[in-house]
Order: structure tokens, then sequence, then C-alpha cells
């Protein structure tokens, strides 16, 4: 008798384990740390070049000629600090919310755009499947068109042009556009020539953007020698990065595509220490 009031008396004193209350968005943006470069500065604590530039950095990452000036780095402290003194702890928290929202909208359209890239797939499939089993002859695929074979030709000359130098040396980044390009144009660029509504393409805001586009799939390259320009004056080579951004507007009927550019010298240290280039 007295053990069951014992073990009672022990169960009844144990303390209630609490569950812990999740963090909010602005106490998880807060908790961060380590050093943050320019970009991410501006675009996770809602700063502007003027903000930045009275706060401490750090300058890192400078790799030799062509390589641009080094990247600044600031401090999670600092710019948590920055963003608060400027729109106030409930204005951020605002901002986060705001951010959050359009993320899930734009996971939302993924989701979306990949359901339909499936059901193209699937019918697609489902079709040439009916008319094997009926004894008909199979859709053969037959690449582009002499339209879209012209089209990527085209895109790869004005991306070349428009290669170049920053200030500091470095290849500049690239960015043609080409006005009057049709749904089914852009459709058949991006190797999806059945989508003519786009479906399966993400749209943000006005624009359907593809980012991380293969290069040589866009311009229908086979070789490096093709995205290549040389700089004689100067003593280098620029090769079209591996990867663009594509974006295409509707309204407009604008299609544009951005890049960027690896830089190589020509020249040999014997010849740069005689001056012979």
């Amino acid at each position: 008798m007295s053990s069951a009031v014992s073990n009672s008396q022990q169960s009844t004193s144990q303390p209630t384990k609490v569950a812990a209350k999740p963090r909010t968005l602005f106490e998880e943006w807060t908790s961060g740390c380590g050093m943050v470069s320019t970009k991410d500065a501006k675009k996770e604590y809602f700063l502007t070049t003027d903000d930045l530039r009275y706060l401490n950095c750090r300058h890192v990452g400078y790799l030799g000629f062509g390589t641009g000036p080094p990247m600044k780095c600031y401090q999670h402290e600092d710019l948590v600090a920055a963003s608060i003194s400027k729109h106030g702890r409930a204005g951020v928290a605002k901002k986060l919310e705001a951010r959050q929202k359009r993320e899930m909208n734009k996971r939302l359209r993924e989701e979306k755009a990949e359901q339909a890239r499936k059901k193209m797939k699937t019918v697609t499939n489902t079709a040439d499947e009916e008319a094997a089993s009926s004894g008909g002859d199979v859709p053969v695929k037959t690449g582009d068109t002499q339209e879209i074979k012209k089209l990527r030709a085209g895109l790869l000359r004005m991306a070349k042009k428009k290669m170049g130098f920053e200030m500091s040396g470095a290849p500049s980044r690239w960015r043609i556009e080409v006005p009057g390009t049709s749904k089914a144009t852009f459709a058949a660029l991006m190797g999806r020539p059945a989508d003519v509504d786009l479906a399966s393409f993400v749209k943000t805001g006005a624009y359907h953007t593809v980012d991380r586009y293969e290069v040589e799939t866009l311009f229908g390259t086979k070789n490096e020698s093709q995205l290549t320009k040389d700089f004689k004056r100067e003593g280098v080579t620029q090769k079209i990065g591996s990867s663009v951004t594509v974006r295409y507007k509707p309204s407009t009927m604008e299609l544009s595509v951005s890049g960027y550019a690896e830089m190589h010298s020509t020249i040999s240290a014997f010849e740069y220490s005689r001056g012979l280039w």
C-alpha cells in the first residue's frame, strides 16, 4: 500500500514537458551568423547600396588578373541592425511574410508547370503506343525546323557581339533581346514545340523564365570554339558560360537571353615578360 502511494507521489511530482514554441520568421531571420555577400545583403536584408556604404565590410575572393575586384562581405549582425534601423521591427517582419508568400506562390507555379510537362509527355507517349499497337507509323521526331535553327544561330551571333569587359577588366555579363517572338517560336526554341500555350513554363509576373538553361542546347552548338570569342588586343579569349537565363513576355512578344562569360589568357609567361603581345 505504501509502495503504491509512493509511486503515485513520484508520478505526480514529475515536471510536465512543454512543447517548444516555433520561432517566428523574424526570429529565424535574426538567428543567422557569418559573412554575407553584397548581393545577398541587399536581397535578404532589404537594403540598398547606399545603406551598405556605412557598414564595415571585408574584401574576399580576389583571384588575379581578369577576375574582377574582390567581393565585399558584411557581418550578419550589422546587416540585421541596419535593416531594423531602416524599416523597423514590424516593417521587417511584414517584408519577411510577403517574401514567404511570394516563394510559396512560386513553388505552386513550378508544381503546376511540372504537372503540365508530365501530362505532355504522357500524351505523347500514349499516342506513340497507340500508333504502334494499331500497326500505324510512329511519328518521327525531326528536331528543329529551319526557322528555329536560324534563330539559334542568330542568337549566338548577337550574344558574341555583346561580349566585352567591365571597367575592372573582368568579363561583362551580356543580354540580348528579340522582339516579335511568338509563343509557338519560344516553345519550339526551348524544346517544347507542342506547348503553344506555354502551360509547362513557370510564369513570374509578366515573364516566363527559364534559369540555368544549357547554352549548347539553346544555341545548337557542338563544340566550344563556337562559343568562344578572341580578343587579340587584350591577349585573352572569352567563352560563353555553361548556362543562360531565358525570359519571354507574351504581352509584348519579347524574348531575352542573358548570361556570362569565362576568360582565359592566350599569352604565355615568356611573351608577357618580354612584352611581345
